[in-house]
C-alpha cells in the first residue's frame, strides 16, 4: 500500500476509533470559548454540547467542531485528563464568587462561616468527568448553579439549617457528574439547576 493510502486508511480508521473522556471535555471547552465569542447562539451551543458528551468517536466529535475558529488544529487525542488542581473557596465573615468561565477541579471545598458563597458552573469548563464538592455551611449560605447538561449525586446533611437534595430535571448521558457532599449548621446549602442565559 502507498504512503498516501496508508495515511488515507489511518484517518479512516481513527475517525471510527472510539473517542474518550478527554476528548469530549476538548470539545466541550471549545464549544464553550466559541459561545463566549459570540460564535455559537445559546441554543446551538447547548444542542452541540449535548451532542459532544455523548458522542463516542472522533468522527462525531470532529462534525461538531468542524466549522469554529481553531478547528484546524488537531486536539490532543486519547490523552489523560488532567483536572485543574483541587481548590478551596473559603468564607469566613466575607463571600465567594466564582461565575463566568472558570475551570471547575475534580475536588472542590467550601466553607462559609457567617458568610456567604456563590459557585456557579453553568458556563464553566470541566476539566474532568466526575467532580467532588464538600461543602459545609456553619451559620452561612451557599449556593451552587447547575446547567441542564450535569449530572448530580447529593449527600448531605442540614442541622437546624437546609440542605437541598431536589434538583429538577436529569442531566444528559455522557455528561460530567458533580458528586455534592457535606453538611450545614444553622446554615443552608442550596442546589438549583439554571438555564444559561444569552450573552
Amino acid at each position: 500500500m502507498s504512503n498516501p493510502a496508508q495515511r488515507g486508511a489511518k484517518d479512516t480508521r481513527d475517525e471510527a476509533s472510539r473517542a474518550g473522556d478527554t476528548d469530549r471535555i476538548q470539545v466541550a471547552q471549545l464549544l464553550a470559548y466559541a459561545a463566549e465569542q459570540g460564535r455559537l447562539q445559546l441554543k446551538d451551543y447547548e444542542d452541540r454540547l449535548t451532542r459532544a458528551y455523548a458522542a463516542t468517536t472522533y468522527e462525531e466529535l470532529d462534525r461538531l467542531r468542524a466549522d469554529l475558529p481553531g478547528s484546524a488544529i488537531m486536539p490532543r487525542r486519547g490523552g489523560k485528563p488532567n483536572p485543574a488542581p483541587s481548590t478551596l473557596l473559603l468564607a469566613l465573615l466575607g463571600g465567594f464568587e466564582r461565575r463566568g468561565r472558570w475551570n471547575v477541579p475534580k475536588k472542590l471545598t467550601t466553607f462559609t462561616f457567617w458568610g456567604s458563597g456563590v459557585v456557579d458552573l453553568r458556563y464553566a469548563d470541566f476539566t474532568s468527568t466526575e467532580v467532588d464538592i464538600h461543602a459545609i455551611s456553619i451559620m452561612g449560605a451557599q449556593r451552587f448553579l447547575l446547567p441542564p447538561e450535569v449530572n448530580v449525586e447529593i449527600h448531605g446533611r442540614g442541622v437546624m439549617g437546609g440542605f437541598d437534595h431536589n434538583v429538577v430535571g436529569q442531566g444528559t448521558p455522557g455528561a460530567p457528574k458533580v458528586n455534592i457532599r457535606g453538611f450545614s449548621l444553622w446554615g443552608g446549602v442550596g442546589i438549583k439547576r439554571k438555564a444559561r442565559r444569552p450573552r
